[in-house]
């Protein structure tokens, strides 16, 4: 039988290398890391804190000595964005906060969640030992689910599963493998998470995140989606 199946709405990560890790390995290392150590367990609660966000410090971004860095991961945003995406270029790039991504043992994975106030995120791998946790990324949408669960991966028994074989039609979860050097972007709303792959890791996988926020640039009053420039807002208290 003739036919033809056409996937019309994807969601799309981007991969990227950074350049000049090594050199931005080393003046993190040197200069930055020890500003931003945090207690991996909560001395509180004793629970696993696998990242430095929640301790209040989510300003890697203005450390001068990381400026080169954070020029190339926006240079990375904007081919996202416009030969991705196919985006114009008509939005500055604002990082509005960056936090350590961090484990130390093999259950120090993160929970799912999702970023609600920006447009994009990322997480630029500063160190990968072998066997480090992978990135996850869940649809919870999935429009091709025919019935909850039809695409479901039965942990217990793997006849179980309805499906032969998982692609991008029936996918319901997507992972990668971490390669030291590279960064991730992908939509804050897509929600993502860590998981262990392996007893055997060890070492330190840390990783920056961050959220960016996406704003018209000045010129672009007109559009009636998306920020407008922000010396047009006005904060009240």
């Amino acid at each position: 039988m003739k036919f033809e199946s056409v996937n019309i709405f994807p969601t799309t990560l981007y991969v990227g290398e950074i350049e000049n890790h090594s050199e931005y390995k080393k003046i993190f290392y040197d200069k930055v890391y020890h500003k931003f150590e945090y207690k991996q367990i909560n001395p509180k609660t004793k629970t696993i804190n696998p990242v430095s966000e929640n301790v209040g410090n989510p300003l890697i971004h203005l450390e001068e000595d990381l400026d080169s860095l954070f020029g190339e991961v926006c240079g990375h945003i904007k081919n996202y964005l416009q030969n991705v995406l196919n985006i114009k270029d008509i939005f500055d790039i604002a990082i509005t906060k960056t936090w350590l991504s961090r484990a130390q043992e093999v259950d120090h994975e993160i929970p799912p969640h999702i970023h609600s106030p920006s447009h994009i995120s990322f997480v630029y791998y500063l160190n990968v030992p072998d066997y480090s946790h992978s990135i996850q990324f869940s649809n919870q949408n999935s429009p091709n689910s025919l019935f909850p669960g039809i695409f479901a991966d039965d942990i217990d028994d793997e006849k179980l599963n309805m499906v032969k074989e998982y692609n991008d039609s029936n996918s319901e979860i997507f992972y990668i493998l971490p390669q030291e050097g590279t960064i991730i972007l992908f939509p804050s709303k897509l929600p993502h998470y860590t998981k262990s792959i392996s007893n055997e890791f060890k070492g330190e996988r840390l990783g920056i995140s961050g959220d960016v926020t996406l704003i018209l640039k000045e010129e672009y009053l007109s559009f009636s989606h998306g920020h407008i420039h922000e010396k047009y807002w006005k904060k009240y208290k």
